[in-house]
């Protein structure tokens, strides 16, 4: 279970993802009530909508080109790099929030901004995910991958109950500047790796070249029916599901079921409780090797949650509901993310993993047309429609596409 944290670098890449991930709760968090508390009634979901469908843009835009460069140079530069920009623009943001209220040019420089972090972490979240196999060797990517996981998990309940707390007390801005400290710590816990991973950056950042690179990666991903409908199963999870529960979550808690914004992290803590039994049990049980079989029974499991949670109004409903999505999503990602790692080349990991992230590119912008619709038919309606057609989907996709049950990794 613990195994990995036997190679160093994989102990330094923990830690500051430990770090990282108690903070980084602050900024999404920051970023919702900063624009829901000042924004007019009739627009405030479709502006908070907006800031999901800004982050999905440059995910989306950048997602593929990060993957190219993450099998093309080496990853532990490419990851200091990417952070190192990441914080001036956090960093931006904070000071604009701080500064600034939601309107005119302050609100069209905070989504410009935010739609430049986001392209760059769509760089890192590809980048990070390949080098765990060059770290700790392909027997403990498994263990690897689920404990990173479940690293994040630790630090979440608490990072995303004091969130309120703090921007209660000292503003959203303040709040967000908070989360920016997540890039310093990676920043340092990468200064120490050792490792290097050198892949023919010679050709350096040439278009042609990265673009001959996404379409042999695409080419690559279409002949592993196994990783296609891996990648379809959770961009299915992320595009119905994601936008409702996560970008639209704190908005639905503290006005639909009525929670207070001082106890909003009470309530969605519980994701990170589930996320994080799901995680340490996946890094137990490493070595099972029908990983597809636990990306089905997770997609099954995240759809009657979605339920749960936007089929009442009540904390019940919220607290229930939030506790089977976290341990839903944790698990078919920790198993997908192992299944395409173990399955895929060196040479085309970065790639692969590029198009599993867009999963969440397309679940960001696609938040902003739900929004628009929630704010129209509301969102006590919209909920429990996307739900419903997210079992339809996952249940039509499992039941035609059986190799996901039983191939062995």
């Amino acid at each position: 279970m613990f195994a990995p944290l036997a190679v160093r670098d994989f102990r330094l890449l923990f830690l500051g993802l430990l770090l990282g991930q108690a903070l980084t709760p602050f900024q999404f968090v920051a970023q919702i009530i900063w624009v829901q508390l000042s924004a007019p009634e009739d627009l405030r979901i479709v502006l908070v909508g907006l800031i999901a469908a800004v982050r999905g843009a440059g995910m989306l835009l950048f997602g593929l080109y990060g993957g190219a460069l993450a099998d093309r140079f080496d990853r532990r530069k490419l990851l200091i790099a990417t952070q190192l920009a990441a914080l001036v623009l956090n960093v931006a943001i904070g000071v604009v929030m701080v500064l600034g209220s939601p309107e005119g040019a302050t609100l069209v420089l905070f989504y410009a901004l935010t739609f430049g972090a986001s392209a760059l972490m769509s760089i890192d979240l590809p980048t990070r995910q390949a080098i765990v196999p060059d770290i700790v060797g392909r027997e403990l990517t498994t263990a690897g991958i689920a404990l990173n996981a479940a690293g994040g998990q630790i630090a979440l309940p608490v990072a995303i109950m004091s969130t309120g707390f703090v921007i209660d007390a000292f503003g959203a801005g303040v709040g967000y500047l908070v989360g920016s400290a997540a890039h310093v710590a990676q920043l340092a816990a990468l200064a120490f790796m050792r490792i290097r991973t050198e892949r023919g950056a010679s050709l350096g950042l040439a278009p042609r070249a990265a673009l001959r690179d996404i379409r042999a990666g695409l080419a690559y991903t279409r002949r592993e029916p196994v990783i296609l409908w891996v990648v379809v199963l959770l961009v299915a999870m992320m595009g119905f599901g994601f936008p409702a529960v996560a970008n639209l979550g704190p908005t639905w808690i503290t006005t639909v079921v009525g929670v207070p914004v001082r106890d909003f992290g009470l309530v969605a803590a519980t994701w990170g409780i589930g996320a994080l039994l799901a995680s340490m049990t996946l890094a137990r049980f490493s070595r099972y090797e029908r990983k597809g079989r636990v990306v089905a029974v997770a997609a099954l499991v995240f759809g009657f949650s979605f339920l749960v949670f936007g089929g009442g109004h009540t904390v019940a409903n919220a607290v229930i509901g939030n506790f089977g999505l976290g341990v839903a999503m944790a698990s078919a990602q920790i198993a997908g993310t192992a299944l395409i790692q173990l399955i895929a080349p060196a040479d085309f990991r970065g790639r692969v993993m590029s198009l599993l992230n867009l999963s969440m590119g397309v679940a960001q912008l696609v938040t902003l047309p739900l929004a628009a619709l929630g704010q129209w038919i509301g969102l006590e309606v919209l909920f429990p429609a996307l739900a419903v057609s997210l079992l339809a989907v996952t249940g039509t996709v499992l039941a035609t596409r059986r190799a996901l049950w039983r191939v062995r990794v």
